[in-house]
């Protein structure tokens, strides 16, 4: 990517949430690529994190955490947005400002920063905010919806480019009257490598240290907040009359001290809480274990969403549950390697696991589907798209 033959881009990455090692790495591994296409990449994060890999990171530490209140988070938002801009100022010659939401407010940044600099400017659009609160019933206030709405629409029509993380996304903003060519679909993507490079030693040793050596395992790898829904992993567990299958549920959150509560007062035995574990950890367990989970509340908007864990166990080969119908069960569907199901079929899905867990060969032949559906969503072919899309956006505007 350049402007004139081998002549340097330089970046300037706006993400609060910035993680190397835990949680979503996308933004990580997106600006490891374009360094190593001698790009120059400068990162604005929230998250106190030393610069690697030819990657510049610039601190805001601002303090946020999941179990934050809503006013909290806000304050949050704030703190970011003030110290990100006069940072962003300070950057010389920046090519293009690459803003990554959530919050929405990143964009409003990533707008302004775009015309000090006399730059492109991309938004990412990684939730469909402030869609997804308002739906949900989070955001109340009529002049806040109204206030949020006009942001948005103030960000799409200065983005010279938007990337969105589904066609279901690609599809909302459509409606909303953004134009066709100014959107890009880069979704999630799936890390094949690194999976085939787990060594069944390390896999013998995690199963000890879990003491779940002969044990069917689904796994839940996230955040432990109201949007992702593990209320309806205990009701899956409560329902499960196996002993041998066990729900594991790893992450932190919000949500985390009354879902335990709840746990133990229902004496769900088979279902275990670990805490956060660092990016390499999650994939041992994702590795080791046969079933993943990917749930969210029963709203028709979020069928549209990119869980990066559900990426993460296609890479990983394994069936995955989810309680939407939307594009992800359209593609399982199409290369039978597993499906959606309907938030009410509750016991349908219980008695997929049970069948998957019973049918060896049924999850074999899943499983080699699987690994061609996610050949579609292999890291290096879909960060190569982003880094063409920007190329492109640079070369026409210069």
């Amino acid at each position: 990517m350049g402007k004139r033959g081998s002549e340097k881009v330089k970046i300037l990455y706006l993400h609060q949430y910035f993680n190397t090692n835990k949680g979503s790495t996308r933004s990580y591994e997106i600006a490891k690529f374009l360094v190593s296409k001698n790009n120059k990449v400068t990162i604005i994060t929230g998250n106190s994190i030393d610069s690697r890999e030819g990657i510049k990171l610039i601190s805001t530490k601002t303090k946020y955490k999941q179990e934050y209140s809503y006013l909290k988070r806000l304050l949050s938002f704030i703190h970011y947005m003030y110290k990100s801009f006069f940072i962003g100022v300070k950057e010389k010659g920046v090519d293009v400002v690459y803003a990554s939401s959530t919050p929405l407010t990143i964009g409003l940044i990533g707008m302004l920063l775009a015309k000090v600099k006399r730059s492109e400017f991309v938004f990412e659009v990684r939730d469909l905010w402030p869609d997804i609160p308002i739906e949900l019933g989070i955001i109340r206030h009529e002049w806040l919806k109204r206030i949020l709405l006009k942001l948005e629409s103030m960000i799409y029509s200065s983005a010279d480019k938007i990337i969105v993380l589904s066609p279901g996304m690609k599809e909302d903003l459509l409606k909303k009257g953004v134009k066709r060519e100014k959107i890009s679909t880069v979704t999630n993507f799936a890390d094949i490598d690194y999976f085939s490079r787990i060594c069944s030693e390390d896999k013998e040793k995690a199963l000890d240290k879990l003491g779940l050596k002969a044990k069917f395992i689904c796994l839940y790898a996230g955040t432990l907040g109201f949007i992702n829904n593990i209320d309806y992993i205990l009701q899956l567990a409560e329902k499960t009359d196996d002993p041998d299958i066990i729900y594991l549920i790893v992450g932190d959150g919000k949500e985390k001290e009354r879902l335990i509560q709840v746990k133990e007062s229902k004496k769900l035995n088979n279902v275990i809480f670990l805490d956060q574990v660092s990016k390499k950890e999650a994939y041992l367990l994702m590795a080791v274990s046969h079933i993943g989970l990917c749930f969210v509340r029963n709203h028709e908007i979020l069928d549209r969403n990119s869980q990066n864990k559900l990426f993460d166990f296609w890479a990983a080969g394994k069936p995955t549950l989810i309680n939407y119908k939307g594009w992800q069960h359209e593609v399982m569907t199409k290369y039978d390697a597993g499906h959606g199901f309907e938030y009410s079929e509750l016991s349908k899905m219980r008695e997929y696991v049970k069948s998957m867990k019973s049918d060896k060969q049924m999850y074999l032949k899943i499983q080699e589907n699987i690994k061609k559906l996610t050949l579609n969503y292999e890291k290096t072919k879909l960060i190569s798209k982003l880094e063409r899309t920007l190329s492109e956006l640079v070369v026409n505007n210069h």
